[in-house]
């Protein structure tokens, strides 16, 4: 129950039906074909049999303990429409839905994350950059040594950067400007291959140019370039990358709209295959937003088309997590905001129906229930809510505050179809990882004092990643959370919505 974002959920789905089962409690869920016929069960106690899964291998069957009763209860949800799993989740949401508190308001988090990404920041000989993240060596928290920068995903320099570009706006910070522009400056002239390609990541020099990193770059540095010229700095060379990222992405697209997931640095295509080419999708929609060139409206149609219907035929996107070959969450959060922004471009119904299918997959990683945990658990001692969290991927069963990046998106889907339940579900996005965020004083675990702003990377919910000493966290400051809230903060405006003064429209 505490592995499944519903509790013991399983959901199987024919041509025509379809059919979904989930626990009240602390239930397993199980489904496995006879006779060519699905066949869902509960189980209790809680049971992970014949295996569980671990970070790197399998580990012996786990079978709980329940105090002896005669009722159990469980739900059944089925459906002609072969939407079964929507059913369930929705009656689940509003039945586990509750006011929820943050701990820090909206203007602490956004000084906090900007003095940690300061922290982040490093000048080393002509590098301007953002350090990926803090690790623990033993002795003290210290820049990761290794695979240091990175301008979107983990590392996310472009996105810290912007928001340093709206700090200096906000509050005449001189020194974000300064750091915000350097940073900019250097990824856009001087972390480039032998060939003059814009790297994704600067170190090591083997490492891919991928599809993930160069669609948020494109998006970040037209942001960046409207930025600057809303406090009076010239920098049309962060338009001009932008529009290269989206050139590129052209000049590799196939005839049947797909593009492809990484190339190496000297533009030859590595990985042809995988969904998270359609985060070259965003860059493409607003490059034709801002230059109104026909082409760029078209190379993102075809790619959405692609994407989507390769998502549609298969049930799930893969490899939007880059450390991993599998299903994920992360691969169709493009989906979604490609969706949105291709409405928002042409007001064609269609993209708005595939954006929501889009949200509704990736409900399914988000957590509809607070577990309890061991009051000795690292977990049961931080009062952890898993509540609105969302986890990774088939492989990574750990959660993160990943989806930060779409709470916009799904606050505009529910204006669009006027439904809150989408507005409910990203501000439990934002409640669920504004958790763990050190307020200079915090300690988790055998460690030291954790700098201001920082958080973990992964919340460890299961029996994952910690064998014999389950339900922690990950020790991984890594730098993406603190940019994802800081984007989070410079998008919406409404802060008091993001202090949870508004939950009357859901509740």
């Amino acid at each position: 129950y505490h592995r499944t974002a519903v509790p013991g959920a399983t959901v199987s789905k024919g041509n025509r039906v379809s059919l979904a089962v989930c626990s009240s409690d602390t239930a397993s869920g199980s489904m496995f074909i006879q006779n060519k016929k699905a066949v869902h069960r509960l189980i209790w106690p809680e049971t992970e049999s014949p295996q569980y899964l671990m970070a790197d291998c399998f580990m012996p069957e786990y079978i709980g303990k329940i105090k002896p009763r005669c009722e159990f209860k469980g739900w059944i949800f089925f459906s002609d429409q072969c939407d079964a799993d929507e059913k369930m989740m929705l009656y689940i949401w509003k039945q586990n839905i509750k006011r929820l508190h943050l701990k820090q308001s909206a203007q602490t988090i956004w000084d906090w994350s900007v003095e940690y990404a300061k922290k982040l920041y490093t000048h080393d000989g002509e590098i301007n950059a953002f350090n990926i993240g803090f690790r623990w060596d033993g002795n003290e928290w210290v820049k990761r040594e290794e695979m240091k920068y990175e301008i979107g995903w983990c590392g996310q320099n472009a996105s810290l950067a912007v928001s340093f570009l709206y700090d200096y706006q906000m509050n005449g910070n001189k020194d974000s400007l300064k750091k915000g522009l350097a940073v900019l400056d250097w990824w856009t002239q001087k972390a480039r291959s032998k060939e003059g390609l814009l790297l994704t990541r600067y170190d090591p020099e083997d490492s891919l140019i991928d599809a993930c990193n160069l669609g948020t770059a494109g998006c970040q540095l037209i942001e960046a370039y409207e930025q600057c010229e809303r406090i009076g700095v010239r920098r049309t060379q962060y338009l001009t990358a932008a529009l290269e990222i989206c050139d590129f992405a052209m000049a590799h697209q196939r005839l049947d709209g797909g593009i492809a997931m990484s190339w190496n640095r000297d533009g030859s295509v590595h990985t042809l295959e995988g969904t998270a080419g359609a985060f070259l999708i965003l860059p493409l929609v607003k490059a034709f937003e801002k230059t109104h060139k026909e082409k760029y409206n078209i190379a993102a149609v075809r790619a959405y088309s692609y994407y989507f219907r390769e998502f549609k035929n298969c049930g799930y996107g893969t490899s939007g997590a880059l450390d991993t070959c599998c299903i994920d969450k992360e691969s169709v959060i493009p989906l979604l905001k490609g969706g949105i922004m291709l409405y928002e471009a042409t007001g064609f119904e269609r993209y708005l129906k595939m954006a929501q299918k889009a949200a509704w997959y990736l409900s399914t990683w988000q957590w509809h229930q607070s577990v309890v945990y061991p009051s000795d658990s690292i977990l049961g001692k931080m009062g952890y809510d898993t509540f609105g969290g969302t986890a990774v991927s088939t492989s990574h069963h750990h959660i993160d505050p990943f989806a930060l990046c779409y709470v916009e998106d799904l606050k505009k889907l529910a204006i669009f179809t006027k439904n809150t339940q989408w507005e409910s579900r990203a501000f439990a996005i934002w409640y669920n990882a504004s958790q763990g965020i050190s307020d200079g004083t915090l300690m988790i675990g055998e460690t030291g004092v954790r700098p201001r702003g920082s958080c973990d990377e992964g919340i460890l919910h299961t029996r994952w990643g910690n064998n014999g000493n389950y339900f922690g966290v990950s020790q991984w400051l890594v730098a993406w959370p603190c940019a994802f809230r800081l984007e989070v903060l410079r998008k919406l405006d409404n802060w008091n919505w993001l202090n949870g003064e508004e939950q009357e429209a859901w509740l």
